[in-house]
């Protein structure tokens, strides 16, 4: 069985797609044997498979200049893995090998390395975590599973941590009677920072167990979903370790279904778990290495990594020890304990490896696709967010965002699930954009799929081979059926459904009509039908709407229509003053007036200057030349353009026009979609003076 995906890879040099391939079966082969066998060949053989499939060639030679650039500055390169598909995101990469370098990836300390979950849920408020760190253990030995060594156990995490302790960095509480009384009393007596679990775990029918002691001594098993029960609202609590078998094992058919990732899914920022059982020796490395670095300010993923190298050191790398921590993670620079750093252990300079700038990852933030909902550097759009929140909650709500690429609907659109979860709303997010050709122009495939793909995302059992009848029912029939049965009547409270990038739909007559026929029918049904009032949808598109659709069975006539504009003046000053530009800089003038209001080149043209790369008068010099931080920004439009010849000549008009000049219609909708023109009444200039010079230049 082979496993074809698409992949995605993001770096400050922009994206770059590619196709993972990998015989499954082969993998699984190989896996079955080092459960059995320490063979470090063994482990380098299938580390290296793992990172061809997930290297392939274009891919990987943006991954190793990414490393070459990062090496001269002395800074590692953050790696966060995002599985959509729960096939690959069963499997242990953390043993990803490059063999020309002839290292691990997650040994590395040049390469950082997690498994990010980006989950649509508000800014989770930690607070800041002064030392001492406060630890809670928990040790949980149920009378009828396997006996642990509970004085061992506790003396072992007291002898990895006692240097600490001694140190005033880390104040440590141990719970033996893991009752889950006990467990809530104690949360509630201390605000902890980490809470540490080492036990018993099981993986079974789709659900991580942790198993708890009932009053009587014996195992209460508590599935991933319970257990999470004990830290909502807990907003101190920034890591849990589970030192439990089978803690990191996710399943087979759903991503969220295990107990690490459900935790993140959560809220918790970062869980660490074991993918394999953990021996007391590598167990006291992890506990030693893992807070030392933790108590010394690094990041949780910089820490996890140097730990993990540590273990190797002292384990070898012939045993599968150093690749059984798993680090699954939400906070995108891995800081969620904001530890003020104090007196070192060790007095003596540690030079071994590279650290990672605690400027450019803590304070800024590169600007790499969506905003993440915990950024501080979103800018809200002058009442356009509260109307969307107001709206959402609204029976059958419907609001439709249009905006040109890079100017900000998804990051919007996130923010409307993330305010419909904050009401105890179920949210779904399903970005157009990435579903493969072969289904998105078969309307009953793409029916089909969007009907699993939330299934999915709600952890609903996906019924719809079962449930799909073609013997009388047509797509739409069937997947209306599906939606109000199996998904609006399941979850019993509304749902946040946005669907992103529907423009890609566009194209494809024979599948619009009836897709979005479909739609205006969900949203009318909402306003007499108690369980379809329940659904709230967000489209989102880049394009104005030129598909021949009946003004009755169009959904981009009805709800609430959201334009969102270029940023003002006030918006432009509000960005400078959280990059710590000054607004008394002339030359931040001089930055709208080549870029005008555009978020993404604002952006990234006040990220380069705060993190010291360039100045404003370097960068505008150089802004429309190959050597400008534009660059690659503007050969991807140019890219387009050389692939839609007939758009050039339009565009030639346009940049070479001081007054503005009118289209043909489909010309202004497609140079519109790209971001490229504006219109002014009848006429259409281009979107900024950069656009102007360049294509002006290079057309």
């Amino acid at each position: 069985m082979n496993q074809n995906q698409q992949i995605r890879a993001s770096s400050e040099q922009g994206e770059v797609k590619g196709e993972l391939r990998l015989d499954m079966d082969r993998t699984k082969q190989t896996l079955r044997l080092i459960n059995r066998i320490e063979d470090g060949e063994l482990l380098k053989g299938l580390g290296y498979e793992l990172y061809q499939a997930l290297f392939p060639d274009q891919i990987n030679a943006r991954f190793q200049a990414a490393i070459a650039g990062a090496q001269a500055n002395n800074h590692s390169v953050r790696l966060r893995l995002i599985f959509e598909s729960p096939q690959l995101a069963v499997l242990p990469w953390e043993f990803l090998y490059d063999k020309q370098t002839n290292t691990f990836l997650g040994n590395n300390t040049q390469t950082v390395l997690s498994r990010y979950i980006d989950v649509p849920l508000q800014k989770r408020d930690i607070k800041a975590a002064s030392l001492p760190l406060r630890v809670l253990v928990v040790i949980s030995s149920p009378s009828n599973l396997a006996k642990l060594d509970v004085a061992g156990e506790e003396k072992l995490i007291k002898e990895a941590l006692g240097k600490h302790i001694k140190a005033g960095q880390i104040e440590l509480d141990i719970l033996q009677e893991a009752t889950i009384r006990n467990i809530n009393q104690k949360l509630r007596e201390k605000t902890y920072n980490v809470f540490h679990f080492i036990g018993h775990g099981e993986f079974n029918h789709d659900k991580g167990y942790i198993a708890l002691v009932n009053q009587d001594g014996t195992a209460n098993l508590l599935d991933d979903e319970r257990f999470t029960n004990f830290f909502l609202g807990n907003n101190s609590l920034g890591l849990i370790i589970l030192n439990s078998c089978g803690g990191a094992t996710v399943s087979d058919n759903q991503v969220f279904a295990g107990t690490a990732p459900n935790l993140v899914r959560r809220g918790i920022p970062a869980v660490v778990a074991m993918q394999y059982p953990i021996f007391d020796n590598t167990a006291k490395i992890f506990a030693d290495e893992f807070y030392r670095t933790l108590a010394l300010g690094y990041p949780v993923d910089a820490a996890i990594q140097t730990t993990r190298n540590a273990i190797s050191m002292e384990v070898g790398l012939d045993r599968r020890d150093f690749a059984t921590p798993v680090l699954y993670m939400r906070a995108r620079n891995g800081i969620i304990l904001d530890v003020i750093k104090q007196e070192v252990l060790d007095p003596q300079p540690q030079n071994k490896e590279p650290k990672i700038n605690q400027i450019s990852m803590q304070s800024l933030e590169y600007p790499d696709g969506s905003v993440p909902l915990d950024s501080p550097f979103y800018i809200e759009r002058n009442g356009i967010e509260s109307l969307c929140y107001q709206t959402v909650e609204k029976p059958a709500a419907l609001i439709r965002i249009k905006a040109p690429k890079l100017m900000g609907k998804t990051s919007l659109a996130r923010r409307i699930v993330a305010q419909g979860i904050k009401r105890n709303y179920q949210g779904v997010y399903l970005d157009l954009g990435g579903v493969n050709k072969e289904v998105i122009t078969n309307l009953d495939k793409f029916l089909r799929w969007l009907c699993s793909k939330v299934s999915l995302e709600l952890d609903l059992d996906n019924q719809v081979d079962h449930a799909w009848n073609t013997s009388f029912l047509g797509s739409n029939d069937n997947c209306t059926a599906y939606f109000r049965k199996h998904i609006l009547k399941q979850i019993n409270s509304p749902l946040v459904l946005v669907l992103d990038e529907v423009d890609r739909l566009f194209p494809y007559n024979e599948v619009v009509e009836d897709f979005f026929g479909m739609l205006r029918s969900w949203h009318e049904k909402g306003k007499i039908s108690e369980v379809w009032k329940q659904l709230r949808l967000v489209l989102a598109h880049s394009t104005e709407v030129y598909i021949p659709l009946d003004y009755h069975q169009s959904p981009f006539n009805a709800g609430i229509p959201i334009e969102l504009a270029e940023f003002n003046q006030q918006q432009i000053e509000d960005l400078a003053t959280r990059h710590d530009i000054n607004l008394q800089d002339s030359l931040l003038a001089e930055l709208r007036t080549m870029v005008g209001g555009h978020p993404y080149l604002l952006r990234l043209a006040m990220y380069d200057v705060a993190m010291r790369k360039t100045t404003f008068k370097k960068l505008l010099e150089s802004a429309t030349t190959e050597a400008g931080i534009y660059s690659h920004h503007l050969r991807y439009l140019l890219d387009i353009l050389r692939d839609a010849p007939d758009l050039v000549p339009a565009l030639k008009r346009v940049v070479n026009d001081n007054s503005g000049v009118e289209l043909d219609s489909m010309e202004i909708y497609k140079l519109h979609s790209l971001g490229l023109v504006q219109r002014e009444n009848n006429h259409v200039t281009p979107r900024c003076q950069l656009y102007r010079d360049y294509f002006r230049r290079v057309l």
